[in-house]
């Protein structure tokens, strides 16, 4: 193999990137990362605060699923969202540059959700600094998600 051929780039055409399947599968999986995300902040912090070791609470075991299912259904739209943003915009996976993009797409489709909900509610006087944080974990879960669902540039 020359040298020249070992450098040379794959141009993948428009047409075939996967929208339909980068739509779906963020909505699928999207909102089960943001709660396991959630599992783990609260069961560390937990244990952490009343000093409970993690070996020995199985409580945590027995409600992780129900944190799964939570953030299934609570994360569904804000990850639909994300994975619709992510694929009008073609974004591959394929550098560390893109976790940025992904992580404002993540955090703008959750925050649109958090306000929605909170003018919905009437309850605009929530802390903003969970709030903030909450939508993070939509930014992280929108970096997570799209690590293992994006295509990459080969």
């Amino acid at each position: 193999m020359s040298d020249i051929e070992s450098r040379a780039t794959v141009t993948v055409p428009s047409s075939s990137y996967p929208k339909g399947n980068v739509i779906g599968l963020y909505g699928l999986l999207g909102g089960v990362v943001g709660g396991l995300i959630l599992f783990l902040y609260l069961a560390i912090g937990l244990s952490i605060d009343i000093g409970i070791p993690l070996r020995d609470s199985l409580l945590f075991v027995k409600v992780a699923p129900a944190f799964i299912l939570l953030g299934f259904f609570g994360g569904l739209l804000p990850a639909l969202l994300a994975g619709y943003i992510v694929s009008k915009f073609k974004i591959y996976f394929n550098s560390v540059a893109k976790v940025i993009p992904l992580f404002i797409i993540g955090f703008m489709s959750t925050f649109s959700f958090v306000v929605w909900f909170m003018i919905g509610d009437g309850s605009v006087n929530s802390s903003m600094t969970s709030d903030v944080l909450f939508c993070c974990n939509g930014g992280v879960s929108a970096i997570i998600t799209g690590w293992f669902i994006l295509p990459s540039h080969k």
